[in-house]
């Protein structure tokens, strides 16, 4: 579950489950929850949609709520703007209009039931369902159906930067979820329930309420907790302990990441990923790897204590399941069960999915996560996606003015390149930057965004995006919020150097964060500043003050650059040696130009290009330069 409903936790998301005892005395709690008849719900393993009441052309109507702040999703994706939220070829299309159809044509019938739930005048409440066309995750059903998991209320909520509001109720302190469960009358859902399936028929569905399971067996864990679970250390050493044991002196790694000695592509591992991840439990848990050799040394406490929380989350969660039956069959069949209870488990639902904790199949509405069981829903314009919390890809951000970029930038991003799986570097936007060459030439973020793509070009997984906001930190908050691109369950670095109070510039990043997305600690992946060879740091300012000896410090230039980048740069910012001709009359008219250059016709050319400095008009130059660019001649 995501989007507007918000991530539905597995029990190690639980914040109060910090041990494995503590996990153990979940499924204790849990034992006691499921004896009581239909206290549990099935967890259907279907794609997530939030249905609400709008107001549109002078009507009411039923529409669709992907839980943003864009404005369509707060106005509500009626019938004739459901092209303008899903792209062509989104799977989502139609089978959101098939299920607007059925709500719309039930609207009449079902005003009564709507009034009493609160629905009718109140477009922040909404209805919490899942729908199933064929194999539309996971599981394969044989019906197609939608199931109405219970009614929820958004939390009024300001964008911090754009002031779009979305209305809703007050939200408590410390909350970040975007809404929450509302209790309602069971019957009048029931008729509301009846009453839409006489419509759904029309269209080869059958609408579900909350499916209550019943208990059919005892649940006994002894004979789980006895079971042995074996590390290998390895080659030549194992540790094999009860699972019991293991649970008695593991901690939870919720919030950590681990450093892998290499990617193991033919394991689904890359190097740096997150504790709970099911791709490096099912690694350590079939011995593929030994953790020596998978995990480096620091980190394997981190990784061990993981696989064994997931390993006794699935196992025990096979027992509850395997006690319990419901009206749609054994439930083991479905993703699992879901379980309400404040004072057992704290205000929101907790799902036990046992055995589909490693599932992982494909589908046609999306994409699947292959780092969690769930499938993600994702729009090709906003990625605002239905899926899981835990275990997602790892994005490093890397702010900046970069006027202009420099040796030491690159070696930062170099490193979180090697850490994570994507590195995006975003480029602030100030009107007056103030960063100029000495000669008067500022340096513009089309020029930072041009010289990182000289920079990066050997780095396949970093992207460079130039952004609106004047602020390298506020872009980043924009980038990680709640219209940001990133897709719920990613994992974020946050690029920052151990030098002075780097990290505490960051100090606020939680208070911006998209619900879902896990900021690592910003300390523990804070960069050591590369230093030149005077031993000082690499600083921006002293790159633009080079500029003004040109002729005397190439040497200092091409150490801020590297050998093979320091043509490109200068070419970008105005500086073209490989030029035969210059005037230095107004426009600076380029008469001809060379073959490519290297570094030696560059010291060759430099006292040539000397006097021309002070005069040339550089955007006539840089146009001209692009052109030759174009044309293959520079290199």
């Amino acid at each position: 579950m995501g989007g507007a409903a918000g991530h539905m936790a597995h029990p190690f998301d639980l914040g109060w489950v910090n041990s494995g005892s503590d996990l153990l005395d979940f499924f204790e709690k849990a034992k006691t929850f499921v004896e009581k008849k239909g206290s549990s719900a099935v967890k259907i393993d279907g794609v997530n949609v939030s249905f609400k009441v709008v107001e549109h052309n002078g009507m009411k109507q039923f529409a669709v709520d992907r839980g943003s702040l864009k404005p369509i999703d707060i106005e509500g994706i009626t019938m004739d703007r459901v092209d303008d939220r899903f792209p062509a070829g989104h799977g989502m299309r139609p089978a959101i209009r098939t299920l607007l159809t059925i709500l719309n044509k039930s609207l009449s019938e079902i005003q009564p039931e709507l009034e009493n739930l609160g629905l009718w005048n109140d477009p922040s409440r909404f209805l919490n369902t899942e729908y199933v066309e064929g194999t539309t995750n996971v599981t394969e059903y044989d019906e197609n159906f939608l199931a109405i998991h219970g009614l929820s209320q958004f939390y009024h909520k300001i964008h911090s930067r754009s002031g779009q509001e979305r209305p809703g109720m007050e939200r408590p302190e410390g909350v970040k979820a975007p809404s929450v469960e509302v209790p309602y009358d069971p019957k009048t859902m029931e008729s509301l329930v009846k009453k839409l399936n006489v419509v759904a028929a029309e269209y080869g569905f059958q609408v579900y309420g909350s499916v209550p399971t019943e208990k059919i067996d005892e649940i006994d864990f002894s004979s789980t907790l006895s079971q042995p679970f074996t590390v290998k250390v390895s080659d030549d050493r194992e540790i094999t302990k009860s699972l019991k044991d293991w649970l008695s002196e593991a901690t939870n790694p919720r919030y950590k990441v681990v450093r892998l000695q290499d990617d193991f592509p033919e394991l689904g591992l890359k190097k740096v990923m997150h504790a709970l991840h099911k791709n490096l439990y099912v690694a350590i848990l079939n011995q593929s790897v030994p953790i020596t050799e998978l995990i480096e040394g620091d980190d394997a406490e981190a990784a061990i204590y993981g696989a064994v929380l997931m390993h006794a989350t699935r196992m025990l969660g096979n027992d509850v399941l395997a006690s319990l039956t419901s009206p749609m069959g054994d439930v083991r069949n479905h993703e699992g069960v879901v379980m309400r209870d404040e004072k057992l488990f704290g205000s929101n639902p907790v799902k036990v999915t046992g055995e589909f904790i490693v599932g992982n199949l494909g589908s046609g509405f999306g994409q699947v996560n292959e780092e969690e069981e769930e499938i993600e829903i994702v729009d090709d314009e906003d990625a605002d996606p239905v899926g899981p919390e835990a275990g997602g890809q790892t994005i490093a951000i890397v702010p900046g003015a970069f006027k202009p970029p420099h040796a030491g930038h690159l070696a930062m991003v170099e490193e979180y390149a090697n850490k994570a799986d994507n590195v995006v570097i975003l480029i602030s936007s100030p009107l007056k930057s103030g960063r100029k060459l000495p000669n008067g030439r500022e340096i513009t973020a089309e020029d930072s965004k041009k010289i990182w793509d000289v920079y990066t070009r050997h780095l396949p997984n970093v992207e460079v995006q130039i952004s609106p906001h004047a602020s390298p930190i506020t872009a980043t908050y924009d980038f990680i919020g709640t219209d940001g691109p990133l897709e719920i369950g990613t994992n974020v670095i946050l690029g920052a150097s151990t030098k002075g109070g780097d990290i505490h510039r960051y100090d606020q990043a939680e208070k911006y964060v998209k619900e879902g997305i896990r900021i690592l600690p910003i300390e523990q992946f804070a960069v050591e500043p590369l230093m030149r060879s005077n031993g000082e740091p690499f600083s921006a300012t002293d790159f633009r003050e080079l500029f003004g000896q040109y002729e005397e410090v190439m040497d200092e230039i091409e150490e801020f650059t590297g050998e093979d980048n320091i043509f490109d740069v200068l070419s970008i910012l105005g500086f073209a040696p490989g030029l035969q001709e210059m005037s230095s009359g107004a426009g600076g008219a380029i008469v001809g130009y060379s073959e490519p250059v290297g570094k030696r016709d560059i010291k060759k050319k430099k006292k040539k290009l000397k006097p021309y400095q002070e005069t040339m008009d550089f955007s006539v130059v840089d146009e001209v330069l692009a052109l030759i660019m174009e044309r293959g001649v520079l290199k």
